[in-house]
């Protein structure tokens, strides 16, 4: 079986013994992309918002990680600025490499909203010259928590409701439970990717 026909992004929960990993749809990687960006795990830089931390883990379709590959992680910070295209730098913007257990881990904001989509994250990864893309997205009572938040409730809500967007997909749609305190900051909220890791390639 030629290496294309294992490629694949995952999204399921922790599998049975035996039991196939299941495929994550792919999505438009879209135009923002940009290559030369920090290869680090907190793409922050100190922006204001609500911290979100995501893992990923990759996988071929037998469940077996996938070491080294490159997994990127962009969105919008929390005003809907996408850097380097209509806000200097890189922030919200960086990439890791697989650890042994095929896995990346991302700490980041909540994503604010622009005009025409529902608030998503974009992921890329690539495994030699195979490349998969797709897009998460969020429940859209949780918008309505972070988007009560500074610096977020000063914009309201997003324009474009998830099911108004038209790339979302119900299949992309990461559940809850979402919240939990921050160890360092009680009382203040943070997020993180719930219901199992993304699993990839």
């Amino acid at each position: 079986m030629k290496r294309r026909a294992l490629l694949g992004l995952f999204l399921a929960l922790p599998l049975a013994r035996g039991q196939a990993c299941t495929p994550t749809p792919a999505l438009t990687q879209g135009p923002y992309y940009l290559r030369d960006v920090p290869e680090r795990e907190d793409l922050r830089e100190g922006l204001p918002g609500v911290p979100l931390r995501l893992r990923l883990r990759v996988q071929d379709r037998a469940c077996r990680p996938l070491v080294g590959v490159r997994v990127d992680l962009w969105h919008t910070d929390a005003l809907g600025r996408y850097s380097g295209i209509n806000a200097p730098g890189t922030f919200c913007r960086g990439f890791r490499r697989t650890d042994a257990e095929g896995q990346a881990a991302f700490l980041t904001l909540f994503p604010g909203w622009y005009p025409s989509r529902t608030p998503h994250l974009h992921l890329r990864v690539e495994a030699g010259a195979q490349v998969f893309a797709t897009q998460l997205f969020f429940p859209e009572e949780v918008q309505r928590q972070v988007y009560a938040l500074p610096p977020y409730r000063e914009r309201g809500m997003p324009r474009v409701g998830n099911r108004q967007d038209g790339l979302f997909r119900a299949d992309l749609l990461r559940p809850g439970p979402w919240w939990r305190p921050t160890p360092s900051r009680p009382g203040k909220p943070w997020a993180r990717c719930p219901g199992g890791f993304p699993r990839g390639f």
